[in-house]
Formats: C-alpha cells, sequence, structure tokens
C-alpha cells in the first residue's frame, strides 16, 4: 500500500496541527501548574522527598553527584531546577513530559506516520506521566532521555545513540535493559561494531569518577544500592503476582490504550513474518524497548527481587513508547481495512480517532482526579505533630538522627550536615553521642533502619523523651502500624 494513501493523508494541516498540539500543551501545563500549586503533598511518597534533598544539596556537597540511590545523571541535571525548590522539579518533569510529547511525534513522522499527533496527544495526557508529574522523582526524567537515545537511533545517528544509551543506568538503574536493547540493535542488526566501545563511555566514565572520589575501584557495582539490597539478603517489600503490572494496565495506559498497544505489537509482528524480517527496525527497537522493561518488572515484582515494591509508577519510563506502538499500530490496521472499505474508511476512522482522543482525555480524570489537589500523608501529618512538640523543647542544638526525608524539609534541618543530622541506620548508633535524639518511626525504624522499636526501649543508653501515637491506627509499610517515637542518649 502507498504511503500516499487516503488514510495516510493528514487530518490536520501542518499548521493546524501544531497550533492545536501547543495549545493542548498549555493547556495542560497551566493544569499542573495550578495543581501543583493547590497541593501541599507530592507523589512518589518519601522518595521524591529524598530525591530532591539530594539534588538540591549537591552543590553544597559535591560528592552527592555521585549518590547512586539519587542516579548521578538526574543528580546533575535536576540540580538547577531543584535550587528554586520543590517547584523547580515539577517544572522539570513538565520539561520532560513535553520533550517526551515532541519526540514521540517527530519519531511517527521519520518512520511514516502522517497522523503523529495522535501520539503527542497520548503522551501528553499519558495517565502514568501526568501523575507522576507533580513529584521530584527519576522517572520523566528518565523517559526524556530514552526517547532521545532511541531518536538518534532511529536518526541513523548509531554512535550518539549508543554514547546516550551508555549513560541511562545512571538515570535510573532500568537503563541498563535500555543499553542492552540499543547495544543489540546497533551492534548486531546494525553491525555497528565500533559502537560497542561508545555505548561503555557512561560506565567508564561515572566508574573512574566513583574510584577517584570514593575509593572504590568497582564504584558501578559495590555503591549500587540495589546491588546491595540483593546482597543483604533482606527484602522489605515481599514480592507480588506476575500479573501485577498487567492488571494496572487500565490505570497505567488506561483501558482503551492498552488493548491498543497489544494490537500495535501484533500488527508489528505479523509485518515482521510476512512483510520482511528487516523491515521497521525502528518500531523493533521501541517494541523491544518496551516489552523487556515491562517483562523486566513484572519478574522482579514477582521474585522480590532488586528491592522492588510492585510501584506502578516505573511504567512512566515507557508510557512514551507505548504512545508510539499504539499510533503505529492503528495506521497499519487502517491501511488493511481501506482495501475492503474504500472511501468508508475515512468517516469510520476519523469518528474512532475522536473515540480514542476523548478517552485520552477523559482517562487520567477518571483514576486520579480524586488525588487532587494532592494531600500529605497521614504520617507526614504526624512529623507535623513532632515538629510543633519540638518547637517547645530545648533540641534546636542537639543532632536528630533519623530516616525520614520530609522532616528534614519541615524542621529546616540540613540532612548533610553531620553536626545536624545522622541518618537512622542500625550501624550508625554506635557514632551517637550523648544528648543526640533519635526519631524512630514505624515506616523506616523496623525496615531500612533495621531497630525494633522494642530494642531501643530496652536499651539503657536511650531515654524515650516522647511518643506520638495515632489515635486512628495508621497502617504504613508491610501493614505496620506507624508511631513516631523519641529517644535521647544519655550514656
Amino acid at each position: 500500500m502507498s504511503i500516499t494513501s487516503q488514510y495516510t493523508n493528514r487530518i490536520f494541516t501542518d499548521k493546524l496541527e501544531k497550533w492545536a498540539l501547543a495549545l493542548l500543551s498549555l493547556v495542560v501545563l497551566g493544569v499542573i501548574a495550578y495543581l501543583s500549586h493547590l497541593s501541599p503533598g507530592l507523589e512518589g511518597g518519601m522518595d521524591s522527598y529524598n530525591h530532591y534533598l539530594i539534588a538540591r544539596y549537591t552543590w553544597e556537597y559535591p560528592y552527592l553527584f555521585l549518590d547512586q540511590w539519587g542516579k548521578p545523571l538526574y543528580n546533575l541535571l535536576a540540580s538547577p531546577f531543584v535550587q528554586f525548590g520543590i517547584n523547580g522539579a515539577i517544572v522539570l518533569n513538565c520539561v520532560s513530559l513535553i520533550g517526551c510529547s515532541i519526540l514521540v511525534y517527530r519519531i511517527l513522522l521519520k518512520i511514516g506516520i502522517n497522523n503523529a499527533w495522535l501520539g503527542y496527544i497520548l503522551t501528553l495526557l499519558s495517565p502514568i506521566f501526568l501523575d507522576n508529574t507533580i513529584s521530584s522523582l527519576t522517572e520523566p526524567l528518565c523517559a526524556l532521555l530514552v526517547l532521545l537515545t532511541l531518536y538518534f537511533y532511529i536518526d541513523k545517528r548509531y554512535v550518539l545513540s549508543a554514547v546516550m544509551a551508555g549513560f541511562l543506568p545512571f538515570a535510573r538503574s532500568e537503563g541498563f535493559i535500555i543499553l542492552f536493547v540499543v547495544f543489540v540493535f546497533i551492534v548486531i542488526i546494525q553491525r555497528e561494531y565500533k559502537a560497542i566501545l561508545y555505548t561503555a563511555v557512561g560506565s567508564i566514565l561515572f566508574n573512574l569518577l566513583g574510584w577517584y572520589i570514593e575509593g572504590e575501584p568497582l564504584w558501578i557495582f559495590t555503591s549500587n544500592p540495589y546491588i546491595k539490597f540483593e546482597m543483604s539478603g533482606i527484602n522489605i517489600c515481599g514480592r507480588g503476582d506476575i500479573y501485577h503490572y498487567f492488571r494496572a494496565g487500565h490505570y497505567t495506559f488506561g483501558k482503551i490504550a492498552s488493548w491498543l498497544l497489544v494490537v500495535g505489537a501484533i500488527v508489528y509482528v505479523i509485518r515482521w513474518l510476512r512483510v520482511s524480517r528487516i523491515a521497521d527496525h525502528a518500531i523493533g527497537i521501541i517494541l523491544c524497548s518496551f516489552t523487556l522493561y515491562f517483562a523486566s518488572h513484572a519478574a522482579i515484582w514477582w521474585l522480590g527481587k532488586m528491592g522492588s515494591c510492585g510501584y506502578v509508577r516505573v511504567m512512566v519510563v515507557i508510557a512514551p513508547l507505548a504512545s508510539i506502538i499504539m499510533t503505529y499500530g492503528l495506521h497499519h490496521l487502517f491501511l488493511q481495512l481501506e482495501q475492503k472499505l474504500g472511501d468508508k474508511l475515512v468517516l469510520i476512522q476519523r469518528g474512532f480517532m475522536l473515540f480514542v482522543l476523548l478517552n485520552a482525555i477523559y482517562t487520567p480524570y477518571r483514576y486520579y482526579a480524586y488525588k487532587y489537589p494532592m494531600q500529605v500523608s497521614a504520617e507526614q501529618q504526624e512529623y507535623h505533630k513532632l515538629v510543633d512538640w519540638m518547637k517547645s523543647q530545648p533540641l534546636d542544638d542537639r543532632r536528630k538522627i533519623y530516616l525520614y526525608p520530609y522532616f528534614s524539609m519541615i524542621a529546616d534541618i540540613n540532612p548533610y550536615n553531620q553536626e545536624e543530622h545522622y541518618d537512622f541506620w542500625a550501624s550508625s548508633l554506635q557514632f551517637a553521642e550523648d544528648g543526640d535524639i533519635l526519631i524512630w518511626d514505624g515506616h523506616f525504624g523496623p525496615h531500612e533502619s533495621g531497630t525494633p522499636l522494642l530494642s531501643l526501649e530496652q536499651d539503657s543508653t536511650w531515654k524515650k523523651i516522647h511518643a506520638i501515637v495515632p489515635k486512628e491506627k495508621i497502617v504504613t509499610l508491610n501493614d505496620k502500624a506507624f508511631e513516631i517515637h523519641v529517644f535521647e542518649k544519655i550514656k
């Protein structure tokens, strides 16, 4: 079928299309700004606040640029934004959202999908992406970097794609998955053997920096918190159903979108088998990246590995890829229907496009409107009570030992100044001095901190000076009751 067939003619003119997309983008950004202004809370829980604090203090403590939990690439790129506060992180997420939408649009045009506006809108209105925009999480930026890597591949700039892929693991650990896919397509399929060295640039550079600054010759592995976590044998979140992410598809991508995603994948496989086994490498690398990423997360949650907690937000990274696959599938599906329906297809196609568009607008509202304006959690409210209590106590000059990052923000504590704060690890308690204040909570205390409440209560070197026990039980991680208990080091 010729690319100039009736279906592939644009529904909109170039000028109208771009103005419409620009206007819709402004509306979406306006809604995000409005909701952000109304929302005292953030999506992503304590992870958001921790990522923000790491990036925020990189300029004062440069070693934080290499923090592998925070992710070096995120720490670097987010640091200028977050100097303006948490809203700076939200601005970065908005930049990532618009950037992803533009790249999806350009990729679809480059591979001959003329109604690329649909892919732009599906990305812009992605339910899971929008829901994680008011946050300081790494997923939105990583989505942009992944898409940029694949765009360079599709544009046949293989060296640039290889270099970008090599840096992805330092935006999120799953970047190793995309790196593997890019390596296979560039080196094995395209036979660009020189790209082998370029895929290693990111790892070599960061490992050398880590070795020089932290003295770890295998810094990539020895400083990776997920590898450490796996080696420790501790499993905080447990494990889940292998079908967890499949069942979450309706509020991750949208119910209709999930079916369109399946259609797109089937269309590609059929074309690969029937048309040419070397055709559509552009969609091939996108579909392989999406599938391997999705399957990896499903597997590690099912197996209870690598500290996975089954968070659906990780799918933000591949949400733009889903938009491309959906739009690609519709394109070729309608091309096939054109042979049977002829002129009748125009009305059917436009009606269906309108249905998909309206569904894309409705889906984020359907699943996430109830959360906004986003409030602070019940746990965070208890910490506000702690701050109020501390204001009435002569504790300002005491070092605080805790792990709850939100407390750093509301108590105005620099979490990286060891005269003000120690992280609450079981191993750090040996360095506590007389007068230090330990804050144990039900979220981190029995889990990451590795310290049961009873062990502190029975320790004669710690004196309990305050407790906050909610009247109504607050359930936290692993069905534990959330409470706050404050101790003072006395010996």
